[in-house]
C-alpha cells in the first residue's frame, strides 16, 4: 500500500510538473509585439501585434552565400555573409513569400526490384516501374525575401517558424514553411500560404553600414578586417576603405559585433586578456574531448555571459594529416593543387553552460578567418587584443583604440534588449 501511495504521489508530481511546463509554454506571445499586417494568398488580410516564440529567431538559409573551400574568407563577398542568418522582427521592415515551385503529386511505390544477374554479377539500373495510388495533392516550395529597416534585403529559404498574430478577436498561430503539402483531392488555390508580412511600426533604426576607425593601426594592401555578429555569430562583409585606418561593416542588421584583424601575416582578435583559470580549464577539457572535423584544436580564450548560462570560446582550429596504423588520415584533397591540404580556421564557439554540473554543450559557431594551408605550412599566429574587445561606439561609428572622451557608449556593455552579454572574467 505504501508503495502504491508513493507511485500515486510520484505520478501526480510528474503530472503537475508537465502541467506547469505546458502552462508556461501556453504563454507564448512576447509582449509587447510589433504591429503588422499579414497578407494571405486567398486575399485575406489580418492586422494585429505579431511576435515570435520567446527566445526564438528567424533562420534564413541563403543558398548562394558561402563556398565550401576558399583561400581566404575575406576574398569573396558571398563567403562573408554566411549561409544562415538569424534575426528577429526588430530589424525587419517586410517579409515576402513567393512560390519557387508548384506541382500536383500522387503517392507512388516501386513495383519491381532491380534485376541482378548472379552469373555475370551485373545489375540493370534502368528506372524501375512505379505504381501510383490515391488522388493528386498539391505541393508548393516557397522562397522568401526579407527587407530590413536599413534598406538591405536577403533572399533565401526560411526555416519552419511559428509566429503569433494577436488581433482584436483572437491570437492566430501561423506556421511559416518553406514546403507545403495539401490534402488529397485539393488544389493549389486551396493550399493557402502567407504572402507578405508588413511591419507597421517604424521599427529599430539600423544603419546599412557601420564605420570602424582604428586610432593606432594602419592597414596595407594584404591586410584585412573581419567582423562577426555577437548574437548570431555570423561573419558579415567587412571592407578596408581607401584611408588605411578605417573599415566599413555591412549587413549586420542591428547586431553588435566582434572584430579580428589580419595584419602582416598575423591574426589579432578582440578578446579579454584576463581569463578565469577554472573556466578555462573546464572549456579546454570539453574542447579536447569534443569530436570534430578539426583534429588540432587550441583554446585561446574563454568568456562567460552575464547570466552565467553560456560560455564563449576563442579557438584556433586546424585539420592536420595524422599518421595511423591504417595510413595517413586527415587533411583534405584539393583538386586544383593536386595535393593534400589542411584547412585552418579562427573561430568563436558558443557553449551552453551548466555551472552546477560543470558541463558544456556546444550550441553554435562563428568564424573570423579561414585559410587553406599545406601540411608544411606553420599554423598562423593569433594575438589577443583588449583594445579590439573594448569597442567604443557613437551613432554609426565605432572607435578602436584610445577613443575621445565624448564617446561613452561601449559596444561590450550589456544592452537591455539583448539577452546575451559577454564580459571578461577576472582571475
Amino acid at each position: 500500500m505504501q508503495v502504491l501511495q508513493l507511485i500515486c504521489v510520484f505520478g501526480f508530481s510528474v503530472f503537475a510538473l508537465l502541467a506547469s511546463v505546458l502552462d508556461t509554454r501556453s504563454t507564448r506571445i512576447e509582449q509587447p509585439g510589433a504591429r503588422a499586417a499579414v497578407y494571405f494568398s486567398d486575399g485575406k488580410v489580418l492586422t494585429g501585434k505579431i511576435s515570435l516564440t520567446p527566445g526564438r529567431t528567424f533562420k534564413l538559409n541563403i543558398p548562394r552565400a558561402g563556398k565550401l573551400k576558399t583561400t581566404d574568407m575575406v576574398t569573396g563577398e558571398d563567403v562573408q555573409y554566411g549561409k544562415v542568418r538569424h534575426f528577429g522582427f526588430e530589424p525587419v521592415r517586410e517579409i515576402r513569400f513567393y512560390p519557387e515551385k508548384e506541382e500536383m503529386a500522387r503517392k507512388w511505390k516501386f513495383i519491381e526490384q532491380t534485376k541482378y544477374d548472379e552469373k555475370t554479377a551485373k545489375a540493370d539500373y534502368s528506372p524501375a516501374a512505379k505504381a501510383y495510388s490515391g488522388q493528386p495533392y498539391p505541393l508548393r516550395y516557397l522562397a522568401a525575401t526579407v527587407i530590413f529597416n536599413s534598406g538591405e534585403s536577403l533572399e533565401g529559404h526560411l526555416y519552419t517558424t511559428v509566429v503569433y498574430l494577436e488581433t482584436e478577436e483572437k491570437t492566430h498561430r501561423l506556421i511559416l514553411r518553406s514546403k507545403q503539402r495539401g490534402k488529397e483531392g485539393t488544389t493549389l488555390d486551396e493550399l493557402v500560404y502567407v504572402k507578405r508580412i508588413k511591419l507597421l511600426d517604424e521599427g529599430m533604426h539600423i544603419a546599412p553600414k557601420v564605420t570602424v576607425k582604428f586610432t593606432d593601426m594602419r592597414f596595407g594592401p594584404s591586410d584585412a578586417v573581419q567582423a562577426v555578429t555577437r548574437e548570431s555569430l555570423t561573419p558579415v562583409p567587412t571592407k578596408v576603405t581607401n584611408s588605411n585606418d578605417t573599415c566599413v561593416v555591412e549587413s549586420a542588421f542591428g547586431e553588435k559585433f566582434y572584430l579580428a584583424v589580419r595584419k602582416d601575416g598575423k591574426y589579432i582578435v578582440g578578446w579579454p586578456e584576463e581569463q578565469d583559470k577554472e573556466l578555462f580549464a573546464l572549456a579546454q577539457d570539453h574542447l579536447k574531448r569534443h569530436r570534430d572535423f578539426y583534429n588540432d584544436k587550441e583554446l585561446l580564450g574563454v568568456v562567460k555571459s552575464e547570466d552565467g548560462c553560456e560560455v564563449l570560446t576563442l579557438v584556433n582550429l586546424r585539420r592536420k594529416v595524422a599518421p595511423t596504423h591504417f595510413g595517413a588520415i586527415g587533411g583534405e584533397w584539393d583538386k586544383q593543387l593536386g595535393t593534400v591540404v589542411e584547412p585552418w580556421r579562427l573561430s568563436i564557439w558558443r557553449w551552453k553552460y551548466d555551472e552546477a554540473n560543470q558541463d558544456l554543450i556546444l550550441s553554435w559557431r562563428g568564424t573570423f578567418f579561414r585559410v587553406i594551408l599545406l601540411p608544411k605550412d606553420p599554423t598562423p599566429e593569433v594575438i589577443i587584443s583588449e583594445k579590439l574587445w573594448q569597442l567604443q561606439q557613437k551613432d554609426d561609428t565605432v572607435i578602436v583604440g584610445a577613443p575621445p572622451k565624448r564617446i561613452i557608449q561601449r559596444l561590450g556593455t550589456p544592452a537591455k534588449a539583448k539577452k546575451r552579454s559577454f564580459r571578461g572574467t577576472k582571475r
